[in-house]
């Protein structure tokens, strides 16, 4: 395993730092203390070429000028959160709407938008680490309490790449973080709508049309939500307009458990969910990005990525039947998703 840190630039006069890792089997990763960002996986395919599969910019300051969150962390709460307010103890907390009346992914500057310290970065008997380290104020973005969030990503021999989240606060608030990753099993050479996938899910949350969930909990069965089987993404697309953008109910998050799987069947490479988060949100942009990577050529039309994105429900702290977010003084919020990449099949579902 090779691994090595360069500079990338400055953002607010802050250094920014970049970290690759490259496997003996032929996977490279890699991160941007800035966002804590997945910034590029790529893999050497069939036919021995190295074929991008993760979405990520150029330059840093492109992450600044980006709405759409390529591989980034997002938070302090990932998704939506109806008119920007919740109530913890009766005392309403109002917040960053960056969505309309909503907010989406943390605020005008979530999580996405910092440079992170990082803690540690080595290797260690096959296993490559980087830990990312963040202060988030009483009051940031309007979310409540001092908070300390660490970001773990572990890199495998065999491929496997772990993001752990852990963070801590003194006073109640709500978390919910995860990578915002987008994904093309082709190189982004064309879209998607030929991949296969696969989600461990009987159910859903439908959505009005601001995106928020209506706190029905919907049976995926006999809509174009049932994923249950392999399908193809753009089996039901037009059912469901030009893109998914839901949360679905996992059945079994467990790390021993493969919650979602993908699998492009012309570069044979599969990529598998493992997590502990109770939902998974799904969605397939259909809409050119604004800031693009110009050494990345993205298809003229058709859906052009895929986002899975493991997580808790959108607008949990107003939805008291919904899994709590709500992280307490003297508590740990600990999540881990684990990513499997393989050539020739998808692990759990060969």
């Amino acid at each position: 395993m090779n691994f090595f840190a360069s500079p990338w630039g400055t953002v607010d006069g802050q250094d920014v730092m970049i970290y690759t890792v490259t496997t003996e089997n032929g996977l490279e990763v890699s991160f941007s203390s800035l966002g804590a960002a997945m910034v590029a996986m790529r893999l050497l395919n069939d036919e021995n070429e190295r074929l991008n599969m993760a979405y990520g910019l150029l330059r840093p300051a492109d992450y600044l000028k980006a709405d759409y969150y390529p591989g980034v962390i997002v938070g302090r709460y990932a998704n939506r959160i109806a008119g920007a307010k919740f109530s913890i103890n009766n005392q309403l907390f109002s917040l960053s709407a960056n969505e309309g009346q909503n907010i989406l992914h943390g605020g005008k500057i979530g999580f996405s938008h910092r440079v992170w310290e990082t803690v540690i970065f080595e290797e260690l008997n096959g296993v490559c680490m980087l830990e990312f380290h963040l202060k988030s104020p009483n009051g940031d973005q309007g979310f409540p309490g001092n908070v300390d969030v660490w970001v773990i990503y572990q890199v495998t021999e065999d491929n496997q790449v772990s993001i752990s989240y852990r963070a801590v606060t003194d006073k109640p608030t709500h978390i919910n973080l995860t990578t915002h990753g987008y994904f093309n099993l082709g190189g982004f050479n064309t879209d998607v709508l030929d991949h296969m996938l696969r989600i461990d899910a009987d159910h859903y949350l439908p959505v009005s049309n601001d995106l928020i969930p209506t706190g029905e909990i919907r049976e995926v069965n006999g809509s174009p939500f049932d994923f249950r089987k392999f399908k193809a993404i753009g089996a039901d697309i037009d059912l469901v307009e030009p893109t998914y953008d839901h949360c679905f109910v996992l059945n079994n998050p467990t790390l021993e458990n493969p919650s979602v799987a993908l699998y492009n069947p012309k570069s044979r490479i599969g990529l598998t969910f493992y997590t502990t988060q109770p939902g998974v949100q799904l969605y397939s942009p259909i809409r050119q990005p604004a800031v693009t990577n110009p050494m990345i050529r993205l298809p003229e039309k058709g859906n052009w990525a895929v986002c899975i994105e493991p997580q808790h429900f959108p607008n949990a702290p107003n939805v008291t039947h919904f899994p709590s977010t709500l992280l307490l003084p003297g508590m740990e919020y600990n999540h881990t998703t684990i990513l499997t990449i393989t050539v020739g099949g998808v692990d759990g579902w060969r």
